[in-house]
């Protein structure tokens, strides 16, 4: 991956640290401030990557939005929080290259849905197995536990299509390069996994019903 699309890994990093310790102790007046001003600088971040990207060879897509414009979208989501301070969309980027459009595009497509199902598989099914380890009374712990590692091996096959909010390309010689970024509503990751998790513990037989309501109340 090369120095820009890094860079731009570590702006979105550094946004959301920062939302999150400016967020600390305040009131929601000032976070509402604090926001506005993360936005501010997220869409002055997003046009100096564009024009550095666009020196580096890159270019949208016919029909897409404008290069800032795509890497806005994607600061935002990475900023965006619920009512609760909590992050409303898992957010992934990634680069791919092959010797044609769609296949770098698919590698692209594919890479960002893994990482995506990395960030599922720490965040949504990691409560579910952290509940499950402290969980008192369930005769066969040992059994849902593989049938919670299975699943969460799986997380990428289970989740729906999603459009990209980045989609970014360059040639260089024969190759064709791609940057990509995703961006999936955690809400809708979790309840993908709840749903798949019940079905898959009652078919186990290892959980009762109502073991699996106290499992899934992850929230």
């Amino acid at each position: 991956m090369n120095n820009k699309t890094r860079l731009f890994f570590l702006f979105c990093f550094l946004l959301t640290v920062s939302l999150q310790l400016s967020t600390l102790a305040q009131t929601k007046k000032e976070k509402k401030a604090t926001l506005k001003e993360l936005k501010g600088k997220a869409i002055k971040e997003a046009k100096r990557q564009a024009k550095l990207l666009r020196k580096e060879g890159y270019s949208e897509i016919p029909g897409d939005l404008p290069m800032d414009l795509q890497l806005e979208n994607s600061y935002f989501a990475k900023l965006a929080t619920d009512d609760m301070g909590n992050p409303k969309f898992f957010v992934s980027l990634q680069e791919s290259k092959a010797e044609s459009f769609a296949a770098a595009k698919q590698t692209a497509y594919q890479l960002c849905l893994n990482e995506i199902a990395t960030q599922v598989g720490s965040e949504v099914i990691g409560r579910v197995q952290t509940k499950l380890s402290n969980a008192e009374g369930i005769e066969d712990a040992t059994s849902a536990t593989e049938v919670i590692g299975t699943y969460q091996n799986n997380v990428s096959s289970r989740l729906g299509r999603t459009t990209p909010v980045v989609l970014i390309k360059r040639k260089e010689g024969n190759l064709t390069y791609i940057t990509m970024s995703l961006k999936y509503p955690v809400s809708e990751a979790e309840r993908i996994v709840k749903d798949d998790l019940r079905k898959e513990l009652l078919k186990s037989g290892s959980v009762e019903e109502g073991e699996i309501d106290a499992l899934l109340d992850i929230r």
